[in-house]
């Protein structure tokens, strides 16, 4: 990490920004075009690629419920949208971390710090989804052995898959959407749950009976094994003995593990409530100036879709709008 001495130094910082937005996923990318499009200056950093999930846990995974779209894979949505932001003039800032976030010393607004720059900015808007993640692993004493090596979580582009048994572990949304596009590709599919039931929509487990993947419920995967690649995996049962499966693609899909630890070292002293931030209907939060969109925000009802995120970037950036314009 840079040091203060490595940034220029704010007082010589010849541009000021309407808003800065930190986060390049759907809300945050969203937030931008329409903050374009209301006439407001905007800038907008993303650690990573733009998309944020879309592109750093499944970029191939095709998402179907997305409006107009009958199906799109989830890295192709993200370029469209950080196309579409760039077309209207939005000034974006890929592989460009925030490191914090606080007031300007002549409380004209805010002052952001990135690994680059130093940027002014009248409001602030987050979109930083849940951090940074790490996937969740299965906590088996081979894991690290066959991580790359037949052993994946996150589903790779259709050109890199060459797999004749593919194993998905994971009984979500994503886990099963993933198992029925591996279907398509792959002549054997096995979907391994640990619990009796999946958690995923209707339509999803309409597919997935309709795909020929297989499923075996109440169950986990305790081992696996092969030389220098994967070729095996032992699932168990409850109350059975673990049988050998043939897999030279094991995906584990059970979750990821969110880190937004940097936060605690911003100015702003931003409260979060179970690893969120509570906003009202305007995505505003409890500091004037500051509003917030996308899987970090959390309010009465909030359902986690990309669609969601959508529609609370476009509030997010009229109520900037409105609080540049009106309240400020």
């Amino acid at each position: 990490m840079q040091t203060d001495s490595a940034f220029p130094s704010v007082e010589h910082e010849s541009v000021t920004y309407d808003v800065a937005i930190v986060g390049g996923g759907p809300a945050g990318l969203v937030a931008a075009t329409h903050c374009r499009m209301r006439g407001l200056s905007s800038i907008t950093f993303e650690a990573q690629e733009f998309g944020g999930q879309l592109v750093s846990l499944y970029p191939s995974k095709p998402v179907t419920n997305f409006p107009a779209h009958l199906e799109v894979a989830s890295g192709e949505l993200a370029r469209r949208l950080a196309e579409q932001a760039a077309h209207f003039g939005a000034e974006l800032r890929e592989h460009e971390a925030v490191e914090s976030v606080g007031y300007a010393g002549d409380g004209s607004g805010f002052v952001v710090r990135s690994t680059r720059r130093v940027a002014r900015a009248h409001a602030v808007l987050l979109a930083l989804g849940l951090g940074r993640f790490r996937p969740q692993q299965l906590g088996l004493k081979d894991e690290y052995r066959f991580a790359g090596r037949g052993l994946v979580y996150r589903l790779p582009s259709r050109d890199n898959i060459a797999a004749h048994h593919a194993v998905v572990v994971g009984g979500g949304d994503t886990a099963v959407d993933t198992a029925i596009a591996l279907k398509a590709i792959v002549p054997e599919v096995t979907l391994v749950h640990r619990r009796l039931n999946i958690r995923a929509y209707p339509h999803s487990l309409e597919r997935l009976n309709a795909s020929g993947v297989q499923v075996i419920l109440d169950a986990e995967v305790v081992g696996m094994g092969g030389d220098s690649v994967l070729d095996h995996v032992l699932v168990a049962v409850r109350d059975q003995e673990a049988r050998v499966i043939p897999a030279d693609l094991l995906l584990v899909s059970v979750g990821q593990v969110p880190d937004l630890g940097g936060l605690s070292g911003w100015d702003l002293k931003l409260t979060l409530d179970g690893g969120h931030l509570p906003v009202g209907s305007s995505m505003r939060t409890t500091i004037p100036g500051v509003f917030a969109a996308g899987d970090i925000v959390a309010y009465p009802g909030k359902i986690k879709m990309i669609a969601t995120a959508v529609a609370e970037g476009s509030i997010a950036a009229a109520s900037v709008e409105r609080y540049l314009r009106v309240d400020a």
